[in-house]
């Protein structure tokens, strides 16, 4: 086989130069450098999905409330919301409410790293048989601390929870 038949079977094998292998390792290198912190870092994730559990209770407890015709307290700690048909805390077992699917108590629990507060204090908002909240003085803060703050909000008047 003479040279010149040697070249030609090199460009029928095909392959891939040097040059397009060391820019395909630079690419997956870039990549792997931007994406992979935003997959091991869930904090804002567990804030943010956390945050949307956390008024998906509070709303809950407003339409149960009226479906029930009876108060409905909503009590929180640092890292809890629980409902409860008294506003007594800690809530006794017989008097928590019941959860979406019959679960007893319905607590929700924030991941760790994961803080609640509540602005003005207080330890348990109450919605009446109507759904509104006649105990508040002003509109509700409840945030979520943990990558950033989140918020989830309760009108004062009508016990409308919105973020």
């Amino acid at each position: 086989m003479t040279a010149s038949g040697l070249i030609n079977n090199r460009r029928i094998c095909g392959g891939f130069t040097m040059v397009e292998l060391i820019l395909v390792m630079v690419i997956a290198g870039i990549l792997a450098a931007v994406a992979i912190p935003r997959f091991m870092g869930r904090t804002s994730f567990d804030t943010r999905g956390f945050t949307d559990q956390l008024a998906a209770t509070v709303r809950f407890a407003q339409k149960l409330a009226i479906a029930q015709r009876t108060p409905v307290f909503v009590q929180f700690t640092a890292t809890d919301a629980t409902l409860c048909y008294v506003a007594t805390a800690p809530c006794a077992v017989a008097d928590r409410a019941p959860g979406p699917g019959g679960e007893k108590p319905y607590t929700v629990t924030a991941p760790s790293g994961l803080t609640i507060s509540v602005t003005p204090a207080t330890p348990a908002l109450q919605f009446d048989a109507s759904g509104g909240t006649s105990t508040l003085a002003a509109q509700l803060d409840i945030q979520v601390n943990g990558a950033g703050a989140y918020h989830v909000l309760v009108e004062r008047e009508t016990g409308y929870v919105h973020d």
